[in-house]
């Protein structure tokens, strides 16, 4: 591999391994599926750019990446992992201490949660790209192979389907 390869794969590992990560558990809700698919986007990009293939927009790169094994892992695994998630005792929602301020924020978090798995799959991933992940519209658009304005009408459109469930 170039060394001028190798030097934008680390960059980029580097500069977004975290945010991956965040992607892939806020999608599926499992720390240890998160991580493996993590290490699966960073490998599949590795393969690539090794076999001599250049990449204009790294970051949205790997998040196409991320995106489609995601998909390719809840179609093999048919489950429902935040219905399984909002049922579990152990789950990370638990408030962290005593603090009043914290629990309020920890109850919030786990209602807004609870009700973006009513949103469609579609709405949801757009929400955890532009919340979580805090990527600009263009980016997500370059992600989803979708214009600019489609995606900043979906983001809206959802962030308004969800309000109402919330209130």
């Amino acid at each position: 591999m170039k060394n001028g390869h190798e030097k934008k794969f680390l960059a980029a590992y580097d500069a977004w391994a975290d945010a991956i990560y965040r992607h892939c558990y806020f999608r599926i809700f499992s720390k240890a599926r998160a991580e493996e698919l993590t290490q699966d986007t960073f490998l599949r990009a590795w393969e690539y750019l090794n076999s001599g293939k250049e990449v204009g927009n790294m970051k949205a790169f790997l998040y196409r990446i991320v995106t489609n094994l995601i998909i390719d892992d809840s179609r093999k695994r048919k489950e429902d992992s935040l219905d399984r998630l909002m049922g579990d005792e152990t789950a990370p929602f638990d408030p962290p201490s005593d603090d009043h301020l914290a629990m309020e924020h920890q109850v919030l978090f786990k209602q807004i949660a609870v009700e973006m798995g009513r949103l469609s799959a579609d709405a949801r991933e757009l929400l955890i790209m532009r919340y979580v992940d805090d990527l600009e519209p263009k980016e997500i658009a370059e992600i989803l192979d979708m214009t600019p304005n489609n995606v900043s009408v979906k983001i809206n459109r959802a962030l308004n389907e969800l309000k109402r469930f919330i209130t």
